[in-house]
């Protein structure tokens, strides 16, 4: 049965995230869920077929915010390990990779010091 699993982040655990009501959050939201989606695309083995990642939208109190779903397959134990890989596959930090892209695409980096210059964010 086709089943999804939240992964409850857009960006690896020990980077900061935007929050939901800043400046900008919404275009730096869908930045991180788009890059770790490909940061986990690139570093998982291929998903069988049936089996991805989606970004997906979470009505809250104080605003829509993203969050990464694994849809599988619950009655194939390749889908599901394929989920549990992803799950436990969100690495710590941003790669180098993920860090050019968000920097490529205007990404505002929570926390980044409003004074330096645009050019090094």
């Amino acid at each position: 049965m086709r089943d999804r699993f939240e992964l409850g982040t857009t960006v690896p655990h020990d980077e900061p995230c935007s929050q939901v009501g800043s400046e900008g959050y919404s275009r730096n939201s869908r930045l991180e869920a788009q890059a770790l989606k490909a940061l986990l695309l690139r570093t998982l083995p291929p998903p069988p077929e049936g089996t991805g990642i989606r970004i997906i939208e979470c009505p809250h109190d104080f605003g829509t915010y993203l969050d990464l779903a694994v849809s599988y397959d619950d009655d194939s134990e390749e889908s599901t390990d394929w989920m549990l890989k992803a799950e436990s596959g969100v690495p710590a930090n941003w790669d180098e990779e993920a860090i050019d892209w968000l920097r490529e695409n205007g990404y505002r980096f929570p926390g980044a010091d409003l004074d330096e210059d645009e050019d090094d964010w």
